[in-house]
Formats: C-alpha cells, structure tokens, sequence
C-alpha cells in the first residue's frame, strides 16, 4: 500500500508543485503539512476528495488547490471503495525570483482576493491590483511592483505617497494623469511612462469606455503596496493618503519639475548588444531618483545576461514572448505577463522566443539604485 501511495504522489507530483508555485506567487512563506484524503472509484480513479487535516501555518488556499487537483488522479492498484490519506508536506523557501502575473490574486480596496486570471474591474470596483513584487513574495528591497488595473470609464481617486517616488507604465489601454489644481492633464497611450515624485497628487484616469487600462506601477522606498494586502495596514495606509478634497492639494515648483512624461513612440530606440534588438529610456535617474525605466524590445533567441550588480536592483516584466530564465543555477520556464526579480549582485541568463502570433518579445525594466540621492 505504501508503495501504491509513493507511485501515486510521484505521478501527480506535478499538479502539486503548480499548486504550491500558484501560492508562492503570493507569499514566500507558505509551508506546512496538508493531507488530503480520497474516495477510489473504477480503474483506481479519484471520485471525492477532501482536506482531513492542515497545519496551521500552512495556505488555506494551497490546500484547496491540492484537493481540486486530487479529484482528476488516478491511483492505480487499489480496489473500488476504499479511502486513502494522502500526505504533504511543504517547505517554506528562502528566495523566489519570478512570478507569473496569472498566479497573483487580485486585489480591490475593501474586498477578499480573488485567483481569478485576467479579469478586469468588476463594474461596482473602479480598480483592482496585483502585487507581483514585494517583500511578502520576494522579499523585495528598494522597490515594489504592482499591476494596475482601472476599469472603462473608472479612475483612482487624487491620492499621493508622502515618502515614495512612483513610475507608472501603461501596458494596455489609454489614460490619463490628473494632478493639482492648475497641473496640465498627461495623456498616456500604450508604452507610455510617468515619473511620479513623492507627494505629490495624481488621478490615474482609465479614458476607454469599453476596455480596461492597465498599468504597471513601481514604488520606490516600497510601502504604499501594503494597503493593497491589508487595507488596515498601519504603514501602508500612511504611504497611501487619499485627498478627499482635491482643492486643498498643494504643490511646490519644485515637485511639479519633477515629474517627467515620456512615450514610447517618440523616444528614441538604442540598439543592444549582439544585435539582440532595442531599447527604449523612457525615465532615466537623477538626483533623488533611484529608479529608471526602459522599454525593450527583442528579437527572437535574444539573450539577456549580467553578473549582477552589487548596487542595483533589477525587475523586468515581460510583457510578451517566452523563454526561459537561469538564476541561483536553476532554469525557469519563462512566460508572457511574467516577472523576475533580481536583488543586487544577483547573476542572471535571460533568452527568450517568439510567442505564437506575436511579432515582437517586449519587455519592461525597472532599476533602482542603492544609494543614490
């Protein structure tokens, strides 16, 4: 029997690791024991299946997601009717260094997460985020990274974060950036990039009627991404101060200099090494920036590689394309809406391919710079 149970866990085996990758998407620190106990039917298949027990520091959800995926096995060698317990035991790891954004739960102010992928803001939600890094999933440092997305005809209401400097990016869609009274509206087409200072005040307005805006949105210190997690969250509801009355936001020259508009279609492309196709800086650093932006665009086998730089911390989302990424001497299958974190002094090999009906592999790159003031 014990046999039977050992070639059941090895042939399912991988259902169970995409369970437990869906749920580090999320949170680095998920681990514990979890035993799922099944039903056999006909031909050894699984007819109901049911979590018996489950630690308490083990992920409810990661839990959840075994017992699905338990209910389409099979088990070979044991007769109709009888029940097993099936144990498993999850570790908790130390670094993860990429997150698919279809594995990220989405997040709306106020209400539960969802795991539902690639859907919009529903109707009664003006917006809706997913934190694809932070220091709760990859122990991010300098900087967090979340996807944006604000429904047809829906904005975020004027908001600003007193002590952390933001760079939006609009994937998908077509928007605009309101600031203070007197401020002139931003209009953001696709690949389009804004360098937000700290504190000062913004509306992100979707323009589409009908299609969602979706952006991708870096904080650098990170702390207002924590209101996403926990919308009681003492920190991250200080780095998060919403302006109720839009005409009391005030601004001094100095922050208004420091924002900084830049498209995608009108900058200009710098050609990468080894003909590997082409790169767009759309927000370069400066004094009291540490973050910069570019826009790259890649051909097919391109390959991306460093040594890691002792100072700089480096984040790409891909946008579109496949591949493949090799980090801390493990190679990860790459995929579109995917991202990898690469803390300083960390050594990487990126190559990458054509997805099927893609003309292009493109990729966005946020870097921020220990240091730098």
């Amino acid at each position: 029997m014990a046999q039977v149970i050992e070639n059941a866990l090895q042939k399912h085996g991988p259902d169970v690791y995409r369970c437990f990758e869906k749920v580090l998407a999320d949170r680095l620190d998920a681990a514990g024991m979890v035993e799922v106990t099944v039903d056999i039917g006909k031909a050894g298949k699984v007819t109901s299946a049911k979590v018996k027990k489950i630690d308490k520091s083990a992920n409810p959800s990661l839990a959840a997601c075994v017992e699905k995926a338990a209910l389409g096995w099979t088990i070979d060698g044991i007769e109709a009717g009888a029940s097993v317990v099936l144990p498993f035991s999850f570790k908790a790891q130390n670094s993860q260094f990429l997150v698919n954004a279809a594995d990220v739960p989405e997040r709306a102010l106020g209400a539960p997460p969802t795991n539902k992928a690639k859907v919009g803001p529903k109707r009664d939600v003006p917006f809706t985020v997913k934190v694809l890094a932070d220091e709760t999933n990859v122990k991010a440092e300098g900087i967090s990274v979340t996807l944006l997305s604000v429904g047809p005809a829906s904005r975020v209401a004027m908001h600003r974060h007193p002590h952390s400097a933001k760079i939006l990016y609009l994937v998908k869609g077509h928007a605009r950036l309101l600031g203070p009274e007197g401020a002139t509206p931003a209009k953001l087409d696709e690949g389009a990039a804004v360098f937000i200072p700290a504190g000062y005040p913004h509306v992100i307005e979707n323009m589409g009627r009908q299609s969602t805006a979706v952006f991708l949105q870096a904080f650098s210190p990170p702390g207002p991404e924590r209101v996403y997690r926990d919308p009681k969250d003492a920190r991250g509801r200080a780095e998060f101060e919403v302006i109720r009355d839009p005409a009391s936001a005030k601004v001094t020259p100095e922050q208004v200099s420091k924002v900084v508009v830049a498209s995608a279609a009108e900058t200009k492309a710098v050609a990468l090494p080894r003909a590997m196709g082409s790169a767009k800086n759309l927000i370069a650093p400066g004094p009291g920036q540490a973050m910069s932006l570019a826009q790259l665009e890649l051909v097919d086998g391109a390959e991306l590689q460093g040594k890691g730089d002792p100072s700089a911390t480096l984040v790409l989302y891909f946008v579109s394309g496949t591949g493949s990424l090799k980090v801390a001497g493990e190679t990860l299958p790459l995929a579109a809406e995917s991202l990898v974190y690469l803390p300083r002094g960390t050594a990487y090999a990126i190559k990458v391919a054509l997805a099927e009906k893609t003309d292009k592999i493109v990729a966005v790159q946020f870097k921020v710079t220990a240091g730098r003031k």
